[in-house]
């Protein structure tokens, strides 16, 4: 089913199609219960970002399945907002697909990392964005999401070493450094 998936970059997605796929797989009625009872009914928008946007949109045919959205954050990042796929296409590699064009999205724009927030208990997310490479780099907590957990993944070779090293994931560190051992640390 995934090869009848196409991955494409696109400038805004379709509506009202996307807010409907947006409200029904990120928007569980529990928390929209919550936010009301709280917040009460009406909602309001926040204004328009003047980032640059990126949304790579995954289609069945014409039919919006999945999304990832993010957009040029300070300091060379692209923060990746929010991501989903459709429940009948999940644990088919829609989502791995979606988190390396965003990656691409990101090289072609100069970028030096891509960064996220996602909830602490979304284990499907967590571990494909492992499996990708990415690092948790802290967690934050949110009134209205909750407890986060932020991972990274820089985009050049030679600051990914530096990027593990400083963040502990390698044992002996200055080991880590000598080009010998470190093929990344020779190039360009």
């Amino acid at each position: 089913m995934t090869d009848a998936i196409e991955i494409r970059t696109v400038d805004r997605f379709a509506e009202p199609a996307f807010t409907a796929l947006v409200d029904r797989l990120l928007h569980d009625s529990d928390r929209k219960a919550v936010n009301e009872r709280l917040f009460g009914s009406q909602v309001v928008a926040p204004p328009p970002s003047q980032a640059l946007q990126v949304r790579v949109g995954a289609y069945a045919g014409d039919t919006l399945v999945g999304w990832s959205h993010a957009f040029l954050a300070p300091g060379g990042v692209l923060y990746v907002s929010n991501s989903a796929v459709d429940h009948e296409y999940r644990r088919q590699g829609v989502y791995t697909r979606l988190v390396a064009a965003i990656e691409e999205e990101a090289k072609a724009l100069h970028c030096l990392r891509v960064e996220s927030h996602h909830r602490a208990a979304n284990s499907a997310v967590l571990i494909a964005k492992l499996k990708a490479g990415y690092t948790i780099v802290g967690t934050e907590f949110q009134a209205e999401m909750g407890l986060l957990v932020k991972m990274a993944k820089p985009l050049d070779a030679r600051r990914g070493a530096v990027f593990h090293a400083r963040a502990g994931v390698l044992e002996g560190a200055v080991r880590f450094f000598e080009p010998t051992r470190n093929p990344a640390l020779t190039g360009p």
